[in-house]
């Protein structure tokens, strides 16, 4: 879909008092103010609210123009009409963050038992006190179950406390550039930045609103911080070693690069905006976050999820690198939970998130569609992508497998490309459907038209699934380029319990005449590569597979041949292009 830069319209933030908010520390907080802003309508039956989280440093301003500031929101391009979030159909909600300086009650507020500035008195916060207060106010406005929570990096955090602590009042959640917990750089990094603010002569133990703000630590910790927002390659792109106004080194201490520049302004900026006490109790309320804090493992604490997700990475983001969007992904599927997953290339760093807004858009609509269809009996508004039928028969394979698979069915498809047989089968078989594929871009092409399907190598084995989490894994046209292809169908039947399992048949009449004939490797219709540029790594027939699967004690269910459009019944593994067999354990017999 087409990303609109629309922020047209006006918005105004509002604020709601509660008397009081418990906190994970023990204390209760009293007279909570909560700053949050709407976008869109509610409609009758109340299942197409979105609540958005905003990441560290940002505020309940997401979309639209500020009618105080006349400023976009952080998310403008994600937030309005015909974009990602669609405010003509869904009804949007941020809210600043419990701990925050712009409009919700934090360090900076006053407290109205002293009548001064809370300071460093204020109570020690967590993600999960954020996330507690945004519940209230989600109560507030009177609904009951949210469509879906999303968020990046610490908005992230908060998507992930809501499926884990109110599983029961969320669809759907889309943790973006994120983790579970920090790890021990992402703490260092933000301790350095807390002891930046606190040796600064003016922070005054915390007491400086009627004095002078340490705007020198402050914008020294925010210096810090957008250091690791950045990529080496973007910073190398924007700045590389240019000099700023000069022709020639300064020899002194005074702004020499332009990167030194560019940090300087955003130090200062910032302090103009923020406030430094809020700055050490959030980033405190981050390092402190573990999702999986009080259960036996990660994948326990969404034990009892029905929360669907989708989760999105960044190549270059080295604040929050992908392998900790994979364990987050890993401990969703040991429990079986719907999750996509797909790692976006951008060289921008942790910001992608916040830029790289049209891969995200595709993929954010279709995956909101699903979950507002599944959730709803309402079909007219559903504008994910439908396979194209002539197009799936086309392939004789698909239709194969599309006879073998049982209505209803818990589908996994391996190999998936861009979700075409799988949303056939959800279209026509009304199966629950998962995918993996390896390829980026048919990840995002498969998740934008509403399939589930995570990006990954089939190779690397289904280790995260439990035994029978399926009842048919499929893998089409696939199994000839796997590396270790007895371990995939060893793997198959272990999480599923029926494999379908389709290849090209090199025991093709064809194929044996070019070999024979040329005395070199078969270059055919059906296998139209040079030696050195095909896919394929292994050469099977029919018979081979057959002889497989007796030698694996593996029940045949049901096999298919076929050659073109035509099925074939007789000499098989002579005249047949491709075969497809429905297979099982003789285990589970």
């Amino acid at each position: 879909m087409p990303v609109s830069t629309q922020t047209s319209f006006v918005v105004e933030t509002q604020i709601v008092t509660f008397p009081s908010l418990p906190l994970d520390c023990g204390v209760t907080l009293m007279n909570v103010d909560v700053a949050y802003e709407t976008y869109g309508r509610l409609n009758a039956e109340k299942t197409n609210a979105i609540l958005v989280l905003h990441a560290f440093s940002g505020d309940a301003h997401a979309a639209g123009v500020s009618r105080t500031t006349g400023q976009p929101g952080w998310w403008s391009d994600m937030i309005g009409p015909g974009l990602a979030f669609d405010t003509e159909r869904y009804f949007v909600i941020s809210s600043n963050v419990l701990g925050g300086c712009r409009g919700t009650t934090g360090p900076s507020s006053v407290d109205l038992a002293t009548g001064e500035p809370y300071g460093m008195k204020f109570p020690v916060i967590t993600i999960c006190d954020m996330v507690r207060l945004q519940k209230m106010l989600v109560e507030y406005l009177s609904i009951e179950r949210l469509l879906a929570v999303a968020g990046g990096s610490m908005g992230g955090m908060q998507a992930l406390a809501w499926a884990v602590v109110y599983p029961e009042s969320v669809a759907a959640a889309i943790p973006i550039a994120t983790t579970t917990k920090h790890s021990a750089q992402q703490i260092a990094f933000n301790e350095v930045a807390r002891q930046a603010i606190m040796a600064d002569p003016d922070w005054s133990e915390g007491s400086y609103y009627h004095l002078k703000q340490p705007a020198r630590g402050l914008a020294v910790a925010r210096m810090v911080g957008h250091i690791t927002y950045m990529s080496d390659a973007s910073m190398r792109q924007k700045f590389g070693r240019r000099l700023r106004d000069k022709d020639a080194f300064g020899f002194d201490f005074s702004v020499d690069f332009e990167v030194e520049s560019y940090l300087r302004y955003r130090g200062s900026q910032f302090v103009s905006r923020f406030d430094a006490n809020s700055y050490l109790y959030i980033t405190k309320a981050m390092d402190y976050f573990d999702v999986s804090a009080g259960h036996k493992s990660l994948g326990e604490a969404f034990e009892r999820d029905g929360v669907r997700f989708l989760v999105m990475s960044f190549t270059s983001d080295w604040l929050y690198p992908t392998y900790q969007s994979l364990e987050l992904v890993g401990a969703l599927r040991s429990r079986t939970i719907d999750v996509a997953f797909c790692e976006l290339p951008s060289s921008y760093g942790h910001d992608a998130f916040l830029l790289e807004t049209k891969e995200q858009s595709e993929m954010i609509t279709g995956f909101l569609e699903s979950a507002h269809r599944s959730g709803t009996s309402t079909r007219g508004t559903d504008r994910t992508v439908e396979p194209d039928t002539v197009q799936v028969q086309a392939r004789l394979d698909y239709a194969m497998i599309g006879e073998m698979v049982e209505p209803g069915s818990r589908v996994l498809d391996l190999g998936c490309g861009e979700g075409d047989l799988l949303a056939w089968l959800r279209k026509h078989k009304q199966i629950r459907g998962r995918g993996v594929e390896i390829e980026g871009e048919k990840v995002q092409r498969a998740i934008a038209r509403g399939v589930s399907v995570y990006q990954g190598d089939i190779d690397q084995g289904l280790a995260d699934y439990p035994d029978d989490s399926f009842d048919f894994v499929i893998l089409s046209q696939t199994l000839q380029e796997m590396r270790y292809p007895l371990r995939v169908l060893r793997e198959m039947l272990r999480v599923g319990k029926n494999a379908i399992v389709a290849f090209p048949n090199f025991g093709h009449w064809r194929v044996r005449v070019a070999h024979m004939i040329s005395g070199r490797a078969p270059r055919t219709a059906l296998f139209p590569y040079d030696w050195y540029e095909s896919p394929n790594l292994h050469f099977l027939t029919i018979n081979d597979f057959i002889s497989l699967c007796r030698k694996e004690q593996w029940v045949i269910e049901r096999q298919q041949f076929g050659r073109k459009n035509r099925k074939v019944e007789v000499l098989a593994n002579l005249r047949a292009e491709v075969a497809v067999f429905s297979i099982r354990s003789s285990q589970g017999s």
